[in-house]
């Protein structure tokens, strides 16, 4: 794959043009934009009131409601600010697969540039960080050259090294200043322990979980049989193995098992996890990860 061009599918985008991310939590960010935020400032739209505790501002104190009630009450207000979106993309070995195109890598590319067409068309503010050994990051971004650029940079990013989410995260919990939402896509061929390391490190923000798969990853295909030599391509480590129905049936189990605590690691932290087969046409797992589908 060295010196290859990474396939990124756009030809959908424009289909994206009537959809919006949708906030289970609205997030808080630093500058004015176009989704409201948790954080209650001097806006134009009044939310509530909530009683005077001793040490308010003085100026909060909605006057006219005191002269009718005789009760201090703090007026609220709610700030339009805008949605802060930074897409952890897995960069690792294991993402070239299969050699056929799109492998992981580029099909998790599709979608990440889906969300983020999104996000641009609202003139929100997004970020696409990869990682594998070491993390690759730029400042967030905004409007439509600086996502053209973002295009052509995926295209061109080398694809190589091992799955390290937990660094990952370790890195960028201090970059990422304030409440965003936080979508992770990768095959997760990670330790458990460093998976759970990272949600738990990023759970402040409105995290989701993507994890994506090629249907040869879970059932080996019937040409796989015999003594087969395997490959880590993360580690290139190379094993020779006896296939035959008790080692697919093993194997079968192992990946069950593997993909059933990444599922208990979402749900302990209640956030989204989505399992998607890269046979999947990408506008369909992008409207699956925005709740369209």
């Amino acid at each position: 794959m060295a010196g290859a061009k990474n396939k990124i599918d756009t030809s959908f985008l424009t289909q994206l043009d009537k959809y919006t991310l949708p906030l289970k939590n609205r997030v808080t960010a630093v500058h004015a934009g176009n989704h409201t935020s948790t954080k209650k400032g001097s806006g134009l739209d009044l939310v509530d009131h909530r009683k005077y505790n001793p040490g308010d501002p003085l100026k909060k104190i909605d006057w006219n409601l005191y002269a009718r009630t005789e009760k201090l009450y703090i007026r609220r207000f709610e700030e339009d600010k805008n949605l802060n979106m930074v897409i952890l993309l897995d960069a690792s070995s294991s993402m070239l697969f299969p050699e056929s195109n799109p492998n992981k890598f580029e099909y998790a590319s599709t979608i990440a540039i889906g969300v983020s067409y999104i996000v641009m068309r609202y003139n929100d503010q997004y970020m696409i960080a990869t990682f594998a050994d070491n993390v690759d990051y730029t400042k967030a971004h905004k409007g439509r050259d600086e996502f053209l650029r973002t295009i052509d940079n995926l295209s061109t990013i080398s694809v190589n090294g091992k799955t390290k989410l937990a660094d990952c995260a370790d890195v960028l919990y201090s970059r990422i200043k304030s409440k965003s939402m936080v979508l992770i896509i990768s095959d997760f061929l990670d330790n458990l322990d460093s998976i759970r390391h990272a949600v738990h490190r990023l759970s402040r923000h409105e995290l989701i979980l993507v994890h994506l798969y090629d249907e040869n990853e879970i059932n080996l295909p019937e040409t796989v049989d015999g003594i087969v030599k395997f490959i880590d391509s993360e580690t290139n480590e190379e094993v020779s193995i006896s296939v035959g129905p008790q080692f697919k049936k093993e194997y079968v189990e192992e990946y069950g098992r593997h993909m059933a605590e990444l599922d208990k690691i979402a749900y302990d932290f209640k956030i989204p996890f989505f399992n998607i087969s890269i046979q999947n046409q990408p506008m369909d797992a992008v409207l699956t990860i925005i709740g369209e589908r």
